[in-house]
């Protein structure tokens, strides 16, 4: 602006705060200096007699660096952290860590390690040294993402602590008769060599023989003879061999039929008989009886594999007629239906797999002995398909239960495991979900059906890390618990540790009374499910200033059926309390194109290399960015968006601080200000509200939006573009200039406010770069200004109305420009003549230097205006010379080179 020769003239603003941001350089600086200086302990300190507000984190898996869904969770939990501790709370951030389970052993087995020829102990040791690195390894990187927290006050469900809150747990459930074992089909993980609940259960599509297989009556009725048959089918061949009964449902219509192509007779399912004759390729079926299925109850047949063995038809619960034959295979071993029926029918549990999925000698099949379950399909179906019972195979591509964590298929198996019933507290935990608050509102109604659907949870598991369940067994291999002998147990453990449970002998756990009498431990462990379950009471107990229920759990949709239920049912069956009042999920993080991220795909993020190389405060307005509470995507063209909207707001906050530098808040700050400024602040309080509230509402995606709308349209756009001609121009300690400056003051207090909690670098990098001496140590150390400028509703609805003249004036601007009327705004003169209503607006002092233009006349119109909105505008080219300091056009210049203006403030008059 000017020539040279009056360029010093200008007060042109200076700052530290850089256009550049450099945040992959700056951020760890930063980093560093919060954590040297106790930032967070110092703020926690600042606030320790307000409101508590509680966050309870759930605990990330500690296994491997950090994934994209790591960063968006624990950046929305730091944003409300951050918010209350500014916001008149006491917000600690206590981050924990789940540190036990299968996928430790398996890293620790791939180090060479073999668990099987090694003691307990010493394997454990290894497993919790693993756990603790990892743990370690993952604070780094939460580091890396701004975290506000004390990263040596955590929780960790390894600690001695922990587990003795656990098993404390564990016995108030046992001594409560939640607590039982038993022999039940639940899932079976054969890669894991373990039990899974539900919750650990994912579903992807596999391809699977169905067999439809006729089994030979050797027992007839009145509606059936022998050598009829009885026609099952199945998708999983290999659990023929364990058939031990076959359902029907006892209303259901069934038929006998014959054809010409199978000379057969064949009962099925009287609905089914078109499904069935076209898929097996039977011609002219013919019905020859008609009976319901409680008819052919107790009716024999022989096995199809093996023909000495007898079994017979029940009724089943379960039975349809929406697949299959209508007559169902019962494998009581491998289906909880399956099983209840043969309990029903006082059959033996037969599940003849062992661990690892192989048959054992209890199927007395020998060629199938040894052999892996799913490899056995092939060759039953070709015996069968031998002794003439097969009638047709083929292939379906269907959903299948896979084991979350190894993505391999998982079989329902009856074994011995330890359940946790939930029927006789289901009232008291549904009663607790009626109270809580969701966001989103549907995941009230979601948590609820996942907890009413639930009956049992199988809480052991066939593993080494994991905290013991404590039990013992007499010579009989009866159960020998009482609460007597759990409370001596758990005395002990608390003494010796968790590990002397695997290498002391049975007796130094027991009570005296029960000691020399050769009992054995049980050597299974608790799910980890039920571990991280139990996170908020081991928090309370160790904090005894924490108290449930806690006010928010924030975690991905998918812990509806994981720890948002168990941390419900474990909570309540302790005492009755809810863990959390409010409940809050986000969605998965996907790519561009709404693909899930994975390595195949090379389309994933990785956090901490997109820090190291954009900036951590980039992948946090992201996440700002997003409605969290669905998928949310990311990937080149949204971060390039993203990264467009930070330097809007850097730019914007870099202004703000190069002309606020010689401006000192207890001498400059101007009381009286000009109406255009009062506009400007009142616009600066409905922003900071609606932040305000959006953030109380956790809508973060609103604050991001309200600042890039703040910043672009109320800044940019309107004041921070009139004011240049002030701040540039006129001098240091000018009036008019020292009340923008103030109005510039408060709007840089609004923006490091809202974000703070938010860009906490780059908020901590402008914070420092102000020129106030008596400066806080950081930003973060400070509540929120209390910034109430709200005007009048007839004020606001007047500045409104001014501003839409200006969108009047713009359009004849750009008329005037295409037509080489005027090529700048500062050198168009404007005749107006404003409509009746709008009169009010020629009162208003310095509206061309509001609306950047050279000269507005209120006059009469002529025949020459063109009709707007809200006035008549003709523009002409403004007449004169321009002045060679502030670049105004004016009749006569001094010396013919400056303005009397200008001239004033260069010779300081």
């Amino acid at each position: 602006m000017g020539n040279n020769k009056y360029k010093d003239t200008l007060l042109i603003g200076q700052t530290t705060f850089e256009m550049r941001a450099g945040l992959k350089d700056k951020e760890p600086l930063i980093e560093k200096f919060w954590e040297d200086k106790a930032i967070y302990k110092q703020r926690l300190k600042a606030n320790e007699n307000k409101e508590l507000f509680m966050l309870h984190d759930g605990p990330p898996y500690a296994n491997g660096d950090l994934h994209i869904g790591h960063a968006l969770n624990k950046s929305l939990k730091d944003f409300i952290i951050r918010w209350k501790n500014s916001n008149g709370y006491n917000a600690p951030f206590i981050m924990g860590w789940d540190t036990h389970g299968l996928p430790i052993e398996t890293a620790v087995t791939k180090t060479g390690v073999d668990r099987k020829n090694m003691e307990a102990a010493e394997f454990r040791k290894l497993c919790e040294k693993y756990a603790l690195e990892q743990v370690k390894n993952q604070s780094q990187q939460f580091k890396r993402l701004g975290m506000f927290t004390d990263y040596d006050i955590n929780y960790l469900t390894l600690r001695p602590d922990f587990e003795i809150s656990e098993l404390k747990l564990f016995a108030k459930m046992f001594n409560d008769g939640l607590i039982y074992k038993a022999l039940k089909p639940i899932y079976w993980s054969p890669s894991s060599e373990s039990a899974l609940a539900e919750s650990e259960i994912e579903y992807a599509d596999i391809k699977s023989p169905t067999i439809f297989v006729a089994c030979q009556i050797t027992r007839g009725n009145q509606f059936v003879n022998i050598n009829d048959n009885l026609l099952i089918w199945t998708t999983t061949p290999w659990t023929i061999p364990a058939n031990q009964l076959i359902a029907v449902g006892e209303m259901m219509d069934y038929s006998l039929i014959t054809s010409k192509s199978d000379k057969r007779k064949i009962v099925v399912a009287s609905s089914l008989i078109k499904n069935v004759t076209e898929t097996i390729g039977w011609e002219n079926p013919e019905v020859l009886a008609n009976f319901k299925g409680k008819d052919l109850v107790n009716v024999e047949y022989a096995h199809p594999l093996y023909e000495t063995k007898i079994s017979k038809v029940v009724l089943g619960h379960h039975v349809t007629d929406e697949a299959g034959t209508g007559l169902v295979h019962i494998a009581s071993g491998f289906g909880e239906d399956d099983y209840l029926i043969a309990k029903n029918n006082n059959l033996e549990i037969f599940a003849p797999i062992d661990n690892q999925g192989k048959f054992t000698s209890e199927v007395m099949d020998e060629n199938l002995v040894g052999k892996f379950y799913d490899d056995t399909n092939k060759e039953i179906v070709q015996r069968l398909d031998a002794n003439q019972k097969l009638l047709k195979l083929k292939f379906v591509t269907h959903s299948y239960p896979h084991d979350w964590r190894t993505k391999k298929p998982v079989i329902y198996r009856a074994t011995l495991q330890w359940f946790v019933g939930l029927n006789k507290a289901k009232e008291k935990i549904l009663n607790h979900v009626d109270e809580i608050q969701t966001n989103p509102k549907w995941a009230k109604s979601r948590l609820y059906q996942v907890l009413d659907d639930r009956t049992d949870w199988t809480i052991s598991r066939q593993r080494l890390w994991g905290v013991p369940i404590l039990g013992f067994y007499d010579q009989d291999d009866n159960l020998v618990l009482n609460a007597e002998i759990l409370d001596y147990t758990i005395r002990k453990i608390e003494e010796l540790g968790t590990n002397s449970w695997f290498s002391e002998p049975a007796d130094v756990f027991l009570p005296e009374k029960f000691k020399n009498k050769d009992f054995k431990k049980e050597k299974d462990i608790l799910d980890v499910w039920f571990d991280s379950g139990t996170s908020a009471i081991a928090l309370e107990e160790r904090f005894p200033n924490l108290k449930r229920p806690f006010n928010v759990y924030l975690e991905g949709n998918d812990q509806y059926r994981g720890w948002f239920n168990a941390s419900m049912i474990n909570s309540v069956v302790y005492d009755d309390k809810s863990p959390y009042n409010n409940l809050i999920s986000h969605g998965m993080t996907t790519d561009e194109k709404g693909r899930k991220m994975s390595k195949s795909l090379g389309n994933g993020i990785n956090p901490i290399e997109f820090a190291n190389d954009s900036g951590t405060d980039i992948l946090r307005l992201w996440v700002a960015s997003t409605d969290y509470t669905d998928d949310q995507k990311i990937g080149p063209e949204i971060i390039k968006q993203i990264s467009e909207s930070y330097r809007k707001i850097r730019n914007t906050m870099r202004f703000i601080l190069a002309n606020i530098n010689d401006f000192d808040e207890n001498k400059n700050y101007q009381e009286k200000l000009e109406e255009v400024d009062l506009y400007a602040l009142n616009n600066l309080s409905e922003f900071k509200n609606k932040a305000i509230r959006a953030f109380d509402n956790y809508q973060f995606n609103q604050v991001y939006n309200l600042v890039i709308n703040y910043v672009t349209n109320d800044l940019s756009a309107f004041y921070l573009d009139f004011i240049k001609d002030i701040l540039y121009i006129e001098s240091k300690d000018n009036k008019r200039r020292r009340q923008v400056q103030t109005v510039l003051f408060e709007q840089l207090w609004a923006l490091l406010d809202i974000l703070r909690p938010i860009l906490v670098h780059t908020v901590e990098e402008a914070y420092q770069s102000t020129s106030d001496d008596n400066k806080n140590k950081s930003v973060h150390l400070l509540d929120l200004k209390d910034q109430d400028f709200v005007q009048s509703h007839e004020f606001v609805k007047r500045w409104e109305t001014i501003l839409k003249f200006k969108d009047d004036i713009n359009k004849s601007l750009e008329e005037a420009k295409i037509a080489g009327v005027v090529t700048k705004g500062f050198e168009a003169k404007i005749d107006v003549q404003l409509k009746d209503e709008f009169k009010f607006i020629s009162e208003i002092k310095n509206l061309e230097q509001i609306f950047i233009v050279g000269e507005i006349n209120f006059v009469s119109k002529d025949s020459q205006f063109i009709e707007r909105e809200m006035s008549f505008i003709k523009i002409s080219t403004k007449q004169g010379l321009k002045c060679q300091r502030c670049w105004g056009i004016f009749s006569e210049l001094i010396d013919q080179e400056i303005c009397q203006r200008c001239n004033n403030i260069v010779n300081n008059k």
